[in-house]
């Protein structure tokens, strides 16, 4: 009698639809990440340099630094939206509807 708590070797540890769910959480964890911490640094950078470098304080130096921390978090989100664009679909059984190569095309 075969002992059934053994894996057979042929089968994989981890369905495809939970290495792909994992692959998404993880790349919005990564890109949740990047959205805490480099606008801080972009915005307290630029008023660091604005300061140090190049003698521009107050508003001024407030006001820069705040459109580079927007325009740095607008950048994270436009990363994110390509790279989800660039997934295939799937459907339920698993199966790629659209290949990313059909998508460039577009």
């Amino acid at each position: 009698m075969a002992d059934k708590s053994v894996l057979n070797e042929n089968e994989p540890m981890l369905p495809e639809q939970t290495k792909r769910a994992a692959s998404a959480i993880g790349k919005l964890l990564f890109f949740s990440c990047l959205m805490f911490t480099l606008p801080f640094g972009a915005f307290f950078g630029t008023k660091a340099v604005l300061k140090n470098y190049l003698d521009v304080v107050g508003f001024a130096n407030t006001c820069w630094a705040v459109v580079l921390a927007v325009v740095t978090v607008n950048l994270i989100i436009v990363v994110y939206a390509y790279i989800a664009y660039l997934e295939p679909d799937y459907d339920e059984q698993g199966n790629i509807i659209q290949p990313v190569s059909e998508k460039k095309k577009e």
